[in-house]
Parts: structure tokens; C-alpha cells; sequence
């Protein structure tokens, strides 16, 4: 089984940021994720890679990891170990699968 690369769907709407005039967002962890997609894109190749919307519950999230889990993004292994930060994500693909990582 490949390993699941779960991402928002960008851009999205969300109302309820107090504070900001805005109504429309990108995520910025996804953002780093899906430039190094764009600089890699032979991984697509070797994982799975899902784009979900943003609102709550994110069901294909929860069915997986659960309800507590469904923090984006995500690396999820056969095994249920998961990655959640996007330098540990883009560095464990690049190191696995080849191309270019995250300069230190």
C-alpha cells in the first residue's frame, strides 16, 4: 500500500477568523507541501495523494486516524505511523523516493 498524503484543498472559505476582514485562505503547511509537489512531481508515483476540504469533520481523516486526528498535512503509513510536520514530510520523500528536499 502507498502512503496517503492527505492536504487541503486550497483555496478555501472560512468565516469564523476573528479579527480579519478575509473569508478566503490558503494553508500554509499544505502551501510548503504542495511547492515541493510541484518541484517533485515523480512522487506522485509512490503515494497517494488526497486533497480534502477544509471544513470539520474531514471524513476520510476520521475513518483512518479518528476523530482527534485530523490535522493536515499528513503522511500516513501502512503501519499507522504518520508524519504531520511538512519538513519532515517533504525530507522523509525526498530521502525515500528522490528529488529535491527542503534546503536546511
Amino acid at each position: 500500500m502507498k502512503p496517503i498524503l492527505f492536504i487541503l484543498h486550497m483555496p478555501f472559505e472560512d468565516n469564523n477568523v476573528e479579527g480579519s476582514n478575509n473569508t478566503t485562505w490558503f494553508c500554509s503547511h499544505c502551501a510548503l507541501i504542495e511547492g515541493a509537489l510541484a518541484a517533485n512531481p515523480g512522487w506522485k508515483d509512490y503515494i497517494d495523494i488526497r486533497r480534502i476540504p477544509f471544513p470539520r469533520p474531514r471524513a476520510e481523516l476520521v475513518d483512518i486516524l479518528g476523530e482527534d486526528n485530523q490535522w493536515v498535512p499528513v503522511l500516513i503509513f501502512d503501519q499507522g505511523k504518520t508524519l504531520t510536520d511538512p519538513i519532515e514530510i517533504t525530507t522523509y520523500l525526498a530521502g525515500t523516493y528522490g528529488g529535491a528536499a527542503p534546503h536546511p
